[in-house]
C-alpha cells in the first residue's frame, strides 16, 4: 500500500469527510478513484463501439445502456 497526501479545498474536504463517515477519508478516496477508472474504461470502450458501428449511439440505445447501467443516469453536482 502507498501513503499520498492530497490537497482539496476546505468545502470539499468537508462534504468528503462527511460522505465518508465510519469508510473514512482515505477509504472514501479509493472508492472513488476505483470507480472514476471503471467509469474512464467503460467511456473508451462505448467510444470504440461507436466507432466501428458508424456514428454516435441514438437515443434509444443510450436509453437501454441507462436500463442496464442506472447509475450512468446520476448527475453528479
Amino acid at each position: 500500500m502507498t501513503k499520498i497526501s492530497v490537497s482539496l479545498e476546505d468545502d470539499l474536504y468537508r462534504r468528503v469527510r462527511e460522505a465518508a463517515g465510519q469508510e473514512g477519508v482515505s477509504g472514501w478516496l479509493a472508492g472513488a478513484a476505483t470507480a472514476r477508472l471503471r467509469s474512464d474504461a467503460l467511456l473508451a470502450v462505448s467510444r470504440e463501439i461507436a466507432e466501428q458501428s458508424g456514428g454516435p449511439f441514438t437515443k434509444r440505445e443510450l436509453d437501454e445502456a441507462r436500463a442496464w447501467l442506472p447509475s450512468s443516469a446520476t448527475r453528479v453536482r
